[in-house]
Order: C-alpha cells, then structure tokens, then sequence
C-alpha cells in the first residue's frame, strides 16, 4: 500500500519501493506514467496505515489494510500549509499471490529507514486491489486504530496553517539492509 500511494501522489512507478512495478502486471496498474515535477507539490505530515488482518488464500493473502490519511499538509505556493486529507479513514483489500518459493529477504523487518533500499516484494504479486473493504466491520475498526479521534481531526483542507502537522518517525519502518 505504502508503495501504491508514493507511486499515485507522484504520479510515476519510479517513486515507489523497489520491485513496485514489478509486482503490480501491466493491465493492474493505475495511470502511474505521468511524473509530476517533485517541485509542484511537496508534502509534510504523517499518513497512518494499519495492516488489519489477513486471510490465507490458495494463491496467497487478503489483506486489509487501514489508512487515514487527516494529517497529511501540501506546502502551497504561499508557505502556508493546506490539508489535503479527511476526517475520515478508509479500509482497502489487496490480493496478493505468493510465489513459489518464498524466502526471507531480510531476518529483520523493521528499523529506522522510511523506505526499502532492496527489493522487498521478491516473487510476489498483486493481484487485486479495491478501494474499498470486503467486510464493512472494517470502517469500525479502522477509525479506532487511529491515534486522533474522528472529532478533533483536521476538517478543513481549504483553510491555511502556518504550520505543518507533524512528519512522525517511521513505524515499524525498514531495516537497513547493509547491516544484516
């Protein structure tokens, strides 16, 4: 999903984690092959995603995956900051299928860095991703994994702030895989 979303907001495969493109067939992909100049649009905050739950399928995996995306800010033209998400969360389902063999890119899977420097999809694909959850407890669920209450998350997006939310650290985050 992290890989998704960075591709989408730039609008270019390049700019998601390694193996990205790879993992996604061609016939799945979004409209990911216009880039957009880094320097129109810059943003700062955090955008919160939780892995739900799994199920085990002959191919692979469902997962569910929660996003909030409410204190995500564009830098505008004038300094100032602007949300650009809402109050609200959403809950996606991806199919992923497994590859034959799978192996363990990594024995450790989480650190300081905020993105993959190898790639970390290794024989796996997407077969299906929706926008929406295939179990509408979901929602339910999603909202209350979020560390802000629905009714003091920002609102706004049109009104500016003199300052951004805050970028947290990464969570679990990723190894740096030179080390292992």
């Amino acid at each position: 999903m992290e890989s998704y979303y960075l591709a989408i907001d730039a609008s270019a495969l390049s700019a998601a984690y390694p193996g990205f493109a790879e993992a996604v067939p061609q016939h799945k992909r979004a409209d990911f092959d216009h880039p957009v100049d880094p320097t129109e649009r810059r943003y700062v905050g955090t955008q919160f995603q939780h892995l739900m739950w799994m199920t085990k399928t002959e191919r692979g995996w469902f997962a569910t995956i929660c996003t909030g995306d409410y204190s995500v800010m564009e830098v505008g033209e004038d300094g100032k900051f602007y949300n650009v998400g809402s109050k609200y969360v959403n809950a996606e389902t991806v199919e992923v299928i497994a590859p034959n063999e799978v192996s363990a890119t990594s024995a450790n899977s989480s650190g300081p860095e905020r993105a993959p420097t190898i790639n970390v999809f290794d024989g796996w694909t997407l077969a299906e991703h929706v926008k929406g959850a295939r179990d509408q407890n979901a929602y339910a669920e999603c909202d209350s994994r979020m560390p802000d209450a629905r009714d003091v998350r920002p609102q706004k997006a049109n009104l500016p702030h003199d300052t951004p939310y805050p970028t947290l650290a990464p969570y679990p985050g990723w190894p740096r895989y030179d080390e292992n």
